[in-house]
């Protein structure tokens, strides 16, 4: 019976402490920690040290990415979530980056990959939504802007007319409307 008593007593307190922490934010409501995300998108502001998806940093100076493609990223990476594609240099035959390719998929947001980058050249991101409904769209290429030093970008070069992609692009054939119409369904012989 005695057990029976401290066991209903602890159920109590715990209900009264639990019922006084909801009465205390029903009386200062700007204490609230529970933020209405989708209204609140705007002014929505995450803690500093928040962890998404890896970034590639360009240098401030002259737009290059910091990324020296030593591949100590992709030796530390557990889950084996980055390619690091490189080429040579041909004046002086050192590796560059070609290629960074982040397989977020696979990541599991560890920063170990941001730990073992000699060049700071790698930041964890604060991008939250990062939900698609094909996984191919998970596989990223970090540095798909990347130009060599001195070069314009695209943007900035002045080329001769061509037709845009959409404009080059072939069409799909026109379907008809009896393509779309379902065939009627084969009667089943009486017995």
């Amino acid at each position: 019976m005695k057990e029976i008593l401290k066991k209903t007593f602890e159920g109590l307190r715990g209900l009264l402490s639990g019922m006084a922490l909801t009465f205390r934010y029903l009386v200062h409501p700007d204490k609230v920690i529970t933020q209405q995300y989708p209204e609140n998108r705007a002014q929505l502001k995450l803690p500093p040290r928040a962890r998404s998806r890896i970034e590639l940093i360009k240098d401030e100076q002259n737009g290059v990415y910091r990324c020296t493609a030593c591949g100590l990223c992709v030796r530390a990476c557990p889950n084996n979530s980055i390619e690091v594609i490189r080429d040579r240099d041909p004046v002086t035959q050192k590796a560059k980056l070609n290629k960074f390719i982040y397989h977020f998929e696979r990541c599991t947001i560890c920063g170990l990959c941001v730990d073992a980058c000699r060049s700071e050249a790698l930041r964890m991101g604060q991008q939250f939504e990062t939900a698609v409904y094909d996984s191919a769209q998970l596989t990223i290429i970090l540095n798909k802007d990347s130009r060599p030093a001195g070069e314009e970008p695209a943007s900035e070069r002045k080329t001769a007319s061509t037709p845009s992609e959409t404009e080059a692009a072939p069409r799909p054939p026109s379907v008809s409307a009896a393509a779309i119409q379902p065939t009627p369904a084969p009667s089943s012989p009486a017995a």
